[in-house]
């Protein structure tokens, strides 16, 4: 099978290759640089006749392209393309720009030694889902969503996840904040203010991951109000 390999990086794609060549599998060479347009590189991959892609996360570095990995990986997952993120940085990343795609990647991977038994799994993940058969924890239900803070320096410092909020699922563990990017809201509910603390969306979660960093938050859209008529007489008074 071939794969794609994507670094901004010559000596982290060598060693993603690599990493490719030990799964025995043929790696097809990618460097990511400036002015690659996203869809441009997935029509390479796909006219290369690639099966699958590894990317990295953070172009913004050495290729200062106007994408992530992350979404170079939904993307290649919204095609029928299994594709997973391998990144150093996913620790920094995930809550913020790896979340803000996190719906549409089947597996993160962190870079480091002793990591390729993860990323052989994660490949195999990533191709169930392009046929269709998502895990029980990579499955999204229905579930109210609440806001409960803004995190302090809610802007991301990296310019990659942007506004952050914080949330809790109330079928997963509801005391459990967990921190979220606000590109994520309904529009019309994405600008930070103290106004958004306590409203409550819809969406789908998978409510069945163990761990928050796991967590996808789609489709959010504002929750039906309880008690309209309520509401309409306290807003009278």
């Amino acid at each position: 099978m071939r794969i794609a390999v994507l670094d901004d990086d010559e000596a982290a794609l060598a060693r993603g290759c690599d990493q490719v060549k030990a799964l025995r599998q043929e790696p097809y060479r990618l460097l990511v640089r400036e002015n690659r347009q996203l869809g441009d590189i997935l029509s390479e991959v796909q006219e290369e006749k690639c099966a699958a892609v590894i990317s990295d996360h953070r172009f913004r570095t050495r290729a200062q392209v106007r994408f992530t990995g992350a979404e170079l990986v939904y993307r290649a997952n919204e095609r029928g393309l299994p594709a997973v993120l391998y990144s150093a940085h996913v620790d920094e990343d995930e809550a913020d720009s790896i979340r803000a795609w996190r719906y549409g990647i089947p597996r993160v991977v962190k870079k480091a030694p002793g990591a390729l038994k993860a990323l052989g799994e994660a490949l195999r993940v990533a191709e169930s889902e392009a046929h269709g058969e998502r895990e029980l924890a990579r499955q999204g239900f229905l579930t109210p969503v609440r806001v409960v803070g803004i995190p302090p320096g809610h802007e991301s410092v990296r310019g990659l996840g942007g506004d952050m909020v914080e949330v809790t699922v109330t079928a997963w563990r509801p005391r459990v904040k967990i921190p979220m990017p606000a590109s994520l809201l309904p529009v019309g509910h994405r600008k930070i203010s103290d106004d958004l603390i306590g409203r409550i969306f819809l969406g789908e979660v998978n409510y069945y991951a163990e761990k928050s960093n796991e967590l996808f938050f789609h489709d959010l859209r504002v929750a039906p109000d309880p008690n309209p008529k309520l509401r309409r007489n306290q807003e009278a008074a």
